[in-house]
């Protein structure tokens, strides 16, 4: 018992020195103000996307991320429960690609938090369009799946 004690006071005197860990976060905010009238998700337009990815690069809380070959081709996936709807990625957005859909509860992936339906794909070009796209959300969806089977076993 004494022990446990001892770690945890170590832990949390560690924790105190480092500062928060989400101090990230706070410094993109600062850097790129959120527009204040906007807090919903976020849908790309295909076409005019050019996959230079600004919107990964200014999102605070990294629920954005691009997966590409090269230039032109590429996918922009988005994991929900991390999204804040602060909008960043519309107004930091070059193409004007980006926006955020004004309505949330006609989004499905709002507050799910389940693993396996998490992630979504907004955007695919060039030779990530169709066959590699939807075996890429295949096995992101089978990942999913196996996560969400090890919390289950964890839970009971």
């Amino acid at each position: 018992m004494g022990k446990k004690i001892l770690v945890m006071g170590g832990e949390a005197l560690k924790n105190q020195v480092k500062g928060p860990v989400t101090l990230h976060v706070v410094e993109r905010i600062g850097k790129y103000p959120p527009p204040e009238d906007i807090r919903t998700v976020p849908r790309i337009i295909e076409d005019r996307c050019i996959m230079c990815g600004t919107c990964v690069d200014v999102c605070p809380n990294h629920c954005l991320w691009i997966e590409k070959d090269d230039k032109d081709n590429g996918m922009i996936w988005f994991l929900s429960p991390q999204c804040m709807w602060c909008g960043h990625c519309q107004t930091y957005c070059p193409k004007d690609a980006i926006h955020v859909d004004r309505d949330p509860s006609s989004s499905n992936t709002l507050f799910s938090f389940n693993v396996r339906q998490d992630y979504e794909m907004l955007c695919a070009k060039g030779s990530f369009k169709g066959e590699k796209a939807e075996k890429k959300l295949a096995e992101v969806i089978e990942e999913g799946g196996k996560k969400l089977k090890e919390i289950e076993e964890f839970r009971s």
